[in-house]
């Protein structure tokens, strides 16, 4: 890492709150509130984060919003200025921050019908704002392409989920300006009974975590799972604990300038009897709070969870 990256890792660290030891609600009442937010990402200094927010039913509608770390507190989010007219889901920046991914049904031109699956598209840096949304069809089928993590050399992982099938996790490898036809990533990962998606890349692809429905070991029904490099190929998954998959959990993205990882889960809204009967005023502002049954972000310290603390320079 260069002197002048050191030391903008450095202000952004002395910057950010400390990271917490245990899963703690992610700028409460500000990202995570009483809407469904999920599939965060993170500019590389730690400082921007865009993320979703959906309709109460979770499936009619979706899209990006974008918050601000300033003066200590994150700004009131607002829609990022390429979403807000279709279901957009899923942002995944690139480690140097000039590229942002995310999943849509927007069609492919103006005027032609809404898509019945989501593609990947992507939008580019220009000065202090982002380039027209783009297409990007050599990782779009006609199968659903959801969530994207992109490594420090540009290549692409993208969840697929195959009508009728279990999503599965794919690398398109990025050579001669454009992507590869892409490879499925083989067992223990993807898995044909359980799936696997929802995933995040380190940047040096040292390591994949990703979610997976009631793989064996679970403790929940999606759990967070991470798998590392070894030998050619993965290693078998490892359940991130029971601290982490409480309820349904879902898009992780490692934060390294704040040393956390941010994940999306849905808790439910009550699971045990209270001993004293809810007020009024107690019901009304638990509905109107995070943690009332619709997904939240929560973020952990990275050495909490066992993932790797260091950070990997963009090349």
């Amino acid at each position: 890492m260069s002197t002048v990256a050191s030391l903008a890792l450095l202000v952004s660290l002395s910057a950010a709150p400390a990271a917490p030891q245990a899963p703690r609600v992610f700028a409460p009442d500000v990202v995570s509130s009483a809407h469904e937010e999920f599939g965060a990402a993170f500019t590389p200094d730690g400082n921007t984060v865009y993320f979703n927010r959906a309709d109460p039913t979770r499936f009619t509608f979706q899209l990006i919003m974008v918050s601000h770390f300033r003066g200590g507190r994150w700004t009131r989010p607002e829609v990022a200025p390429f979403s807000g007219r279709w279901r957009d889901i899923d942002p995944a920046l690139s480690p140097d921050g000039r590229r942002l991914f995310f999943a849509s049904n927007r069609p492919l031109k103006e005027g032609e019908p809404v898509r019945k699956d989501f593609d990947v598209w992507m939008v580019e840096r220009e000065g202090n704002g982002w380039g027209a949304p783009r297409h990007v069809p050599e990782v779009s089928t006609e199968e659903s392409e959801t969530n994207t993590s992109v490594t420090a050399d540009g290549t692409l992982y993208v969840t697929r989920t195959p009508t009728g099938g279990k999503r599965a996790i794919h690398r398109h490898a990025w050579k001669d300006g454009r992507y590869g036809p892409g490879e499925k990533l083989p067992a223990p990962v993807n898995d044909p009974v359980h799936g696997a998606g929802n995933h995040f890349i380190s940047p040096d692809e040292r390591y994949l975590l990703f979610s997976s429905e009631d793989r064996p070991g679970s403790l929940g029904r999606y759990d967070l799972w991470v798998s590392f490099r070894q030998d050619g190929g993965w290693s078998t998954p490892r359940n991130l604990g029971a601290a982490v998959n409480r309820g349904d959990v879902l898009t992780p993205v490692v934060v390294p300038a704040r040393g956390v990882l941010v994940f999306a889960s849905r808790l439910p809204f009550q699971t045990e009897p209270r001993a004293k009967p809810y007020t009024t005023e107690e019901f009304e502002v638990r509905l109107r709070s995070p943690g009332n049954g619709q997904g939240d972000l929560y973020e952990v310290a990275l050495s909490a969870v066992g993932l790797p603390t260091d950070t990997v320079a963009p090349r």
